[in-house]
């Protein structure tokens, strides 16, 4: 937890961070990930009274963060005392992105540490419905142009613009952190990049994979008139802003 005085401090570091390519250099590692504990998903869960909540982006201590700003059933941030944050770093173990597909294939696709990719696929027998909302494919896509091109887009960014279209907060389904199996775990959060045609060019997003304590990766059922639904463990995907700031108001620490 953090002040909200020190979060507001943090969003405005990124301000001038976000100006500066050395600078995002030194903080922003490409394969690294936000982790969220049970407690920490208890806490938003708890705080959030919306199908969204916020997220900004800040520098603290010289680590790059999110902060979680959870929102009222208006939309409108919630004003607390201090705010949840998560800091960028490695990812602790080996995670297993799970698709079932629609007829008889399971997908599954193992991220390492350092974010290699290695894909596994096996025939089953079992019937499953309903379309995952991000599929594993997207994501390991998406996932992969981050890795890759992440620091070429900072840079571009930078030189382009000073920095000005690079993102400052975003709007997260709150689903991303809701477990539908009620099992404790983790949610690990990674950077991807999707390709929006109506701003023509990639948008920097977060995809959000539901961990399990057991076996490194969530297999979430969801049950539909007694029948068997997709499995997944990724979930919908982020809004950047900028540049998807429907209304730059929504983000009050912003304007602090």
């Amino acid at each position: 937890m953090l002040s909200k005085v020190k979060c507001i401090q943090a969003i405005n570091n990124w301000e001038k961070t976000r100006t500066d390519f050395a600078e995002i250099r030194k903080i922003i590692d490409p394969t690294a990930v936000f982790n969220f504990t049970q407690k920490d998903c208890d806490w938003i869960k708890e705080n959030n009274n919306n199908s969204n909540f916020h997220t900004y982006a800040g520098v603290h201590q010289n680590k790059f963060i999110l902060i979680v700003v959870p929102l009222d059933k208006n939309g409108k941030e919630i004003d607390l005392d201090s705010y949840l944050i998560t800091k960028l770093t490695d990812l602790k173990n080996d995670i297993t992105l799970i698709e079932t597909d629609v007829v008889t294939t399971v997908s599954k696709t193992t991220l390492s540490k350092n974010l290699e990719i290695t894909k596994y696929l096996k025939e089953i027998d079992l019937p499953v419905y309903n379309e995952p909302t991000i599929t594993e494919r997207a994501s390991v896509i998406d996932i992969e142009k981050w890795k890759n091109e992440s620091l070429d887009w900072f840079y571009y960014e930078c030189k382009r613009s000073k920095g000005k279209n690079i993102f400052r907060a975003f709007t997260v389904p709150f689903a991303d952190l809701a477990r539908e199996d009620e099992k404790q775990g983790e949610v690990v959060a990674l950077f991807g990049f999707k390709h929006s045609s109506i701003y023509q060019t990639q948008i920097p997003i977060l995809i959000f994979v539901t961990i399990t304590d057991e076996m490194g990766a969530a297999e979430i059922m969801r049950a539909n008139n007694n029948q068997t639904a997709s499995e997944i463990n990724t979930r919908d995907w982020s809004h950047p802003c900028p540049p998807m700031c429907k209304n730059k108001t929504d983000y009050g620490l912003l304007s602090n």
